[in-house]
């Protein structure tokens, strides 16, 4: 006996019922859907290739847009390294211009700190020669006996009005004896508290020109050290800290026994490190 053939839009059935049997469900398609979804299918398949047709077309233009924007960049970048390098050369040349002005400064100063020097001690010597002659015409003829005698007086009027702290008094009386009595032997220790008159008064630019003569005309003397070390404290004072070195440094080189070259030494060596700062150091 032969099995009759079952038709296809039964068979369908049956399957979907056998498998959605556990559930009670089934869904069937019939030829006219099946038609329908695969047109869909290719329609929406359509749809994508078109959708992706066209996002390649604004990815080539976003790529062609990132390209261009990259190249400005770059550019750009070139143009800013260039600029940021010649600022920098521009800085390069004004710090060196402030370099040479700052030495052509300190070049200045010292060479007028020379001269003014040597103008005093020209005037001086006029002003020794001028109390010579003044003595001559004087007539008393008194020799050396009076000369000393009047050497010691101002010594002590001096002496005198530095210990009561009246400053221009004393420095009057210590220029008198240093300048109309240059070998007598009080004359180093006048020129050296003259000086000192100037620094109590903090009248530190005075007083370092007046220190500077103790160990030039005297530098056996026994306050030429002392003087040196003073005059680097002035100009430490004024904040002249390369000008205080010099001083502190040349005590060591030219007193190297005196019990101030240790002291001087120290101080040397804190300047140097004090150099850049400001509150401490002039620039």
């Amino acid at each position: 006996m032969k099995t009759p053939k079952t038709p296809t839009s039964l068979t369908v059935l049956l399957a979907a019922a056998a498998a959605t049997g556990a559930t009670g469900c089934f869904w069937v398609t019939t030829k006219s859907e099946g038609k329908a979804i695969r047109n869909d299918v290719a329609a929406l398949d359509g749809r994508v290739a078109s959708k992706e047709q066209e996002l390649g077309g604004k990815v080539d233009e976003l790529q062609k847009t990132l390209d261009e924007a990259a190249k400005v960049l770059k550019r750009n970048s070139a143009d800013l390294g260039a600029e940021v390098q010649r600022i920098d050369d521009a800085q390069r040349t004004a710090l060196g211009l402030v370099t040479a002005a700052q030495a052509n400064a300190e070049e200045v100063r010292v060479t007028f700190e020379r001269y003014k020097a040597s103008t005093d001690e020209r005037v001086a010597a006029l002003e020794a020669r001028l109390a010579l002659l003044e003595a001559k015409l004087g007539g008393g003829g008194g020799g050396g006996g009076s000369t000393t005698a009047e050497a010691d007086a101002l010594w002590k009027q001096g002496k005198a009005a530095f210990e009561a702290s009246k400053w221009a008094d004393a420095r009057e009386a210590f220029k008198k004896l240093a300048v109309n009595f240059p070998t007598h032997d009080r004359a180093d220790d006048a020129q050296y508290f003259r000086a000192e008159t100037h620094f109590s008064e903090k009248d530190y630019e005075a007083a370092i020109p007046e220190y500077q003569k103790v160990y030039d005309k005297y530098p056996d003397s026994s306050l030429a050290d002392d003087a040196m070390f003073r005059a680097g404290e002035a100009a430490e004072a004024l904040k002249s800290c390369t000008e205080a070195r010099a001083y502190f440094g040349q005590l060591g080189q030219k007193y190297p026994q005196s019990n101030l070259a240790k002291k001087a030494a120290e101080k040397d060596a804190a300047l140097k490190k004090a150099l850049k700062d400001k509150k401490k150091c002039k620039p």
